[in-house]
């Protein structure tokens, strides 16, 4: 039954991009966070969506931390479309809300996913019936209602998520269904279209290839059905490096038998005697098997904490392929050594075991075990096949008929397989059930994208223990009344293990070990072993050996690259780093990489940056002392200082092209990173941010005060721009500690200057202005005059700030006479516009707006955006002190938009704070608040004084809002 409100029916379309109907009508969606919000609720057909699960899919790991806000914006919005009279925030009739989250109340009537559901279940039962013809014709009605994957949801940004492959996999299971029928009636022209659609979204589901194979053969197209074939297999082994397997080689064959006797399969209108496996692999003999019931499971840990949302996750897998039916679900949980992957895995599986009746399977394929030989997946079935009951007389040799035999023998059965310390895709992929019935879990150091790409598997990287977990791990292991007595000995443990439950379970050992050992007397020998593992080294499960297991697997350049790696101040680097580090091409680093991620010892969080657990970082110490020379790493030390001072200074040309840096010195084997315009170089300089500060203090613990003092200079306009001013203060004040120490004038004097702009950024004009003439007497003895002038403008703007305006003209035409003999039009238009400023302030209106002429003329001739951009907001600002409001707020407007054109976060921010204020004085109430929220929303996640006087400004205006609303309302 449709639900509706105000008589208005609604129409709701998931299977393809999503889509709504009011009337015939298509409602405008709105933004893209919005349209992939409602394609999850649609996808989850009237199930709750929590929150979280909402930010994940929308943001993955890295929320804004404004996210939950946006959220729930969105859904007021959508309730909106829905119900265009809605009061505000009332819920409505069609989304819901509870404390289980958000649900869209839909039925079949109304949502396409839900109609495809109910015609499926009716064509099975016709068919299961007997009544061929009717069924297949509710099978192309169905099919008939697929638009393309669900949701949209790639186009529109979202990750991988189980709602949207869920459906994914049960429209190509729906297809398949669909075409077997197809092909026994001799109607595949009917489907064979969609079949086209779904198969082309689907290049991996080579049980879908093979359907579409046979039915271009049963249509008369054998040629295309042939270049089909070769065309899945070029590219299977061209991108997986594999061959196609058996059921679609064998579809292939039946094609060629087909096409040399020139006519089609036989075929009836109505099978008398359908098979019930239709499309299933035929086992040409029925091994003779024992009543056995399987339950190899290793036990589970006594006391397993933590992973609550790993075992969520994996439960919402499990019960979203039970209740749809779809395909086998197969988790992949990977991440680096001693994370706990088969530890969950075991879990799980106890956990899921009352699920799977006909049992349970397990074996060890030692993937990553260094005195063991990978096990080879006809051994690891041979294992299976025996624990099911084959015995070794009716066991096939190939591997190939052992996988088909594997199966047979499981299509009508549920079973849970666990398929631990996987090397690779290819050793899992003979072992996996074809039964919709089972589930499989796999484990290794490894992300086996290759497995989600060909077999739909869902991924799961696994992190370190939260503090929580991790507290509740070891009080579980070594008792309340020891943790409890000793809470901050407990914490400082936690954080020297970082949170690895391996390392976790190396304390534990230890202190059950010695029972009359204080917690705060293990924390002290983690504490002494300074980062190394040395604290860790007295269990039998070393925790040196666990990582040796994945080391000894490289090659000796990708191994040498490991070892260098622990020279990067932090880790966290990028591939143009590490190939720097090593001193190769940035091509054979990407392959160097690839192997490192390919054992587990590096991981890729976030898109070309990888990172490593500090246990694994400190192993890496270790090596590279003892396998380096002082030379070699003194070599690459100096090389990836390099890196980062040479894509530095070229990101800061970019933003400033104008600004006075010294180019550091070049080496051949240092490769720079890519930043080809300001937008590049600010996203590369955001995403360094935290590198770039260790690097600057690693050259000043080294004793290399000048490198450090011109990194920190090709860092100023960054901090400045982008808001970033704690850290801008922290790393002058270390500079210039340690140019004052080395002796360095010219450092000296650069970081005072510095230091004095982000004393200024941060509200302190005393300090700044102290600063600043101590930076004034430096560069006058070094006879620095583009610098004095410099330094000129700031006092002259640090004047201006303190309405000292007289002061401020004296210093700003002193700078002006500098920049002019210098022929120094970058900075020429700075000091015009700061000039205008102090004349504006003595009333001066008419020269303030000539002076501003004449720097805009400039700043547009050098096509300075950045200069346009201060230009107008001086005028704007000129303009307001003259009392012209109309012509300041369209001043202030049109800065705003140059600086969000260039991206300079703060001057927008400033800008914005002063359009709203100028809107507050025309009475455009709204106006003010936009501007406002918009510049709230740019200094959101910074310390900035802004950030509290913008809040200010937002309360003041909500309170004088509700000050004027009439009473009563």
């Amino acid at each position: 039954m449709t639900v509706t409100h105000d008589e208005t029916p609604l129409l709701f379309g998931v299977l393809g991009p999503v889509r709504v109907w009011r009337q015939g009508d298509e409602v405008d969606l709105g933004p893209r966070q919005q349209r992939l919000i409602l394609g999850l609720l649609l996808a989850n057909a009237g199930q709750p969506v929590s929150v979280g699960e909402i930010i994940e899919v929308v943001w993955g790991q890295r929320p804004p931390q404004s996210a939950m806000n946006v959220v729930h914006r969105y859904v007021g919005a959508l309730r909106r479309l829905f119900e265009p009279g809605l009061p505000a925030r009332s819920g409505g009739r069609w989304l819901l809300g509870d404390a289980a989250g958000y649900r869209m109340q839909v039925d079949a009537g109304n949502l396409d996913l839900l109609r495809l559901r109910s015609l499926a279940d009716q064509a099975r039962s016709d068919e299961g019936a007997g009544r061929f013809a009717e069924a297949m014709s509710v099978y192309e009605e169905a099919l008939g209602l697929w638009r393309g994957p669900c949701g949209g949801a790639s186009k529109l940004g979202a990750n991988d998520h189980l709602a949207f492959s869920v459906v994914d996999h049960e429209c190509a299971d729906l297809a398949r269904e669909a075409t077997s029928l197809a092909l026994r009636l001799d109607r595949a022209r009917s489907v064979l279209p969609v079949l086209r659609c779904v198969a082309d979204h689907r290049p991996w589901d080579e049980a879908l290839q093979a359907q579409l194979l046979l039915a271009l053969s049963a249509d008369g197209q054998q040629a295309e059905a042939i270049a089909l074939f070769q065309n899945v297999r070029r590219r299977l082994a061209e991108e997986l490096g594999v061959d196609p397997g058996e059921e679609f080689r064998e579809a292939y064959q039946v094609v060629l038998r087909q096409n040399a006797a020139g006519t089609t399969a036989p075929v009836t209108d109505e099978p008398s005697s359908p098979s019930p496996h239709a499309g299933r692999m035929q086992v040409a003999r029925a091994p003779s098997l024992t009543e056995v019931l399987p339950a190899q499971l290793p036990a589970d840990l006594p006391h397993f904490t933590g992973r609550d949302d790993a075992q969520r996750r994996t439960l919402s897998l499990v019960n979203g392929h039970v209740l749809t039916q779809t395909s086998m679900p197969v988790l992949a949980i990977d991440g680096i050594p001693g994370i706990g992957k088969t530890s969950l895995a075991i879990h799980l599986a106890h956990q899921l075991a009352d699920a799977y009746p006909d049992g349970q399977l397990y074996v060890d394929l030692q993937g990553f075990d260094p005195d063991q030989s990978l096990l080879h997946p006809t051994e690891a079935l041979q294992g299976f096949l025996n624990a099911l009951g084959v015995a070794d007389a009716d066991m096939p040799a190939s591997q190939h008929a052992r996988s088909g035999l594997y199966r047979s023998v499981l299509a009508s059965r549920r079973i849970l397989v666990v398929l631990d310390n996987a090397h690779s895709v290819e050793q899992v992929r003979s072992l996996l059930p074809g039964a919709p019935g089972c589930l499989v879990l796999v484990t290794s150091r490894k992300r086996l994208t290759g497995l989600a790409t060909a077999h739909g598997a869902h991924l799961m990287t696994l992190d370190v223990l939260s503090q929580e977990d991790a507290r509740s791990f070891l009080t579980a292991r070594i008792g309340t009344a020891r943790t409890s007595a000793d809470l901050p000995a407990l914490d400082e443990i936690i954080e020297r293990c970082g949170g690895l439950p391996l390392a976790l379970a190396v304390v534990a050992g230890r202190a059950l070990s010695h029972p009359d050992h204080a917690l705060s007397a293990i924390a002290r020998e983690l504490r002494d072993a300074q980062g190394s593992l040395d604290g860790f080294s007295d269990m039998s499960n070393d925790i040196r050996a666990i990582f040796s297991w994945s080391y000894r697997m490289l090659g000796a350049r990708a191994a040498r690259m490991f070892r260098l790696l622990s020279l990067q101040p932090v880790p966290d680097v990028t591939v143009p780093a590490m190939a720097s580090l090593a001193g190769v091409p940035v091509a054979e680093a990407r392959l160097l990489v690839g192997e490192l991620v390919g054992t587990g010892l590096i991981v890729e969080h976030t898109p070309g940056r990888f990172t490593t657990h500090d246990l694994v970082w400190a192993y890496a110490r270790e090596l590279v002392h003892l396998q380096e020379d002082d030379e070699a790493r003194e070599q690459a030390s100096r090389r990836i200082v390099q890196h980062y001072q040479q894509t530095a200074y070229a990101a800061s040309r970019l933003l400033a092209p104008g600004q006075a840096l010294d180019p550091p010195k070049a080496m051949d084997t240092v490769a720079v990173g890519q930043v080809d315009d300001a937008t590049e170089a600010v996203a590369w300089l955001n995403a360094e941010r935290h590198v770039l500060k260790a690097v600057v203090h690693r050259q000043i613990e080294d004793g290399d005060a000048a490198s450090a003092w011109q990194l920190a200079t090709s860092l100023r306009i960054f901090y400045q721009r982008e808001g970033w001013w704690q850290d801008w203060a922290t790393v002058a004040r270390a500079c210039l500690r340690a140019v004052t120490t080395a002796g360095d004038a010219i450092g000296r004097a650069r970081m005072v200057h510095s230091l004095a702009g982000a004393e200024r950024a941060l509200g302190d004009d005393d300090t700044a202005a102290r600063l600043l003439r101590q930076a004034l007497d430096l560069y006058s003895g070094l006879d620095r005059r583009s610098e004095q002038a410099l330094v000129y403008r700031d006092l002259g703007q640090v004047s201006s700030t303190q309405e000292n305006y007289r002061d401020a003209v004296a210093y700003h035409e002193r700078a002006l006479r500098l920049v002019e003999s210098l022929d120094d039009l970058p900075n020429q238009v700075s000091v015009l516009c700061g000039l205008a400023t102090a004349y504006s302030g003595l009333g001066r209106h008419d020269a303030s707006t000539d002076l501003v002429g004449r720097a805009l003329s400039i700043a547009e001739a050098l096509g300075d955006l950045d200069g346009q951009g201060l230009c107008h907001e001086t005028l704007a600002h000129c303009r307001r002190a003259a009392g012209d409001l109309p012509a300041a707020l369209v001043g202030m407007k049109r800065a705003a938009a140059v600086y969000r054109q260039v991206g300079s976060r703060m001057d927008r921010v400033a800008c914005l704070v002063r359009l709203g204020d100028i809107a507050v004085v025309v009475d455009d109430r709204v106006g003010a608040r936009e501007a406002w929220q918009e510049a709230r929303d740019l200094v959101r996640h910074l310390s900035v004084p802004q950030a509290a006087d913008i809040r200010d400004r937002l309360e003041r205006l909500d309170a004088d809002t509700a000050a004027r609303a009439p009473v009563g309302r």
